[in-house]
């Protein structure tokens, strides 16, 4: 065992002595970046994101001016892959929006009862059957909801499915030097994966402005036969 033998191998004169000037002071301001442009000027944009900046600043005006494109690119794709579901789906929406609507009615008929003149029981009273008639209305809604997502989770895989042969279609019938454009891989890498990713969302967001679009005229269609004056 070494006891001492690595300090004395060290010489007196390899020892650094004190330091004897002082060490300057650190500048007072330190440039943030090169003087010529911003060092995120050379970043490239990541793949998934050279989109977002074009949507984040569309106009609503360019969203709908595009919207009944897109609309109608999902249904001749849904059409396609399987026209038994996409009736369905469709059906099944007119339905819900139908249910909604005369619920909205029922709903209206009980609250006369409710407010009616005479005593609070009997106004209950009169109010269960239209209280049995907003419940089966509602039920009725519930049951076409579930059919719609049914049908959607059947249709939506399909439509994927389309895409993907549509995509690998016409990324197979390219010459040879394409694939070695370095742009061309990213655009197809691009479609390839955020294309799909969004074409599989997109179709559940058609179907839930369907039923948004159907609740409102529903609702426009109560407004009409209870109030005309107001519709007006």
């Amino acid at each position: 065992m070494s006891t001492g033998g690595d300090a004395d191998a060290i010489r007196p004169g390899a020892v650094p002595g004190p330091r004897g000037a002082e060490l300057p002071l650190p500048p007072v301001a330190v440039p943030g970046g090169p003087h010529d442009g911003d060092i995120a000027d050379g970043l490239e944009e990541a793949y998934w994101s050279v989109y977002d900046g074009a949507a984040s600043k569309a106009t609503v005006g360019q969203v709908l001016a595009r919207l009944p494109r897109i609309v109608r690119r999902i249904g001749h794709l849904a059409w396609s892959a399987d026209r038994t579901a996409t009736v369905a789906v469709v059906v099944l929406q007119l339905a819900s929006a139908a249910m909604m609507a005369f619920g909205l009615m029922a709903s209206v008929a009980v609250l006369r009862e409710l407010f009616a003149e005479g005593p609070t029981p009997d106004r209950v009273r009169a109010a269960v059957p239209q209280l049995l008639v907003v419940v089966g209305f509602l039920s009725a809604r519930a049951l076409l909801e579930a059919g719609v997502a049914v049908a959607q989770a059947r249709v939506t895989p399909k439509i994927r499915t389309a895409l993907e042969c549509e995509f690998l279609t016409l990324t197979a019938h390219v010459r040879l030097e394409v694939v070695d454009d370095a742009d061309w891989h990213d655009e197809a890498y691009r479609a390839n994966d955020r294309g799909l990713f969004y074409a599989r969302q997109i179709v559940g967001q058609v179907v839930s402005l369907a039923a948004a679009l159907l609740g409102l005229v529903g609702t426009a269609g109560v407004l009409g036969v209870l109030h005309p004056e107001v519709a007006a």
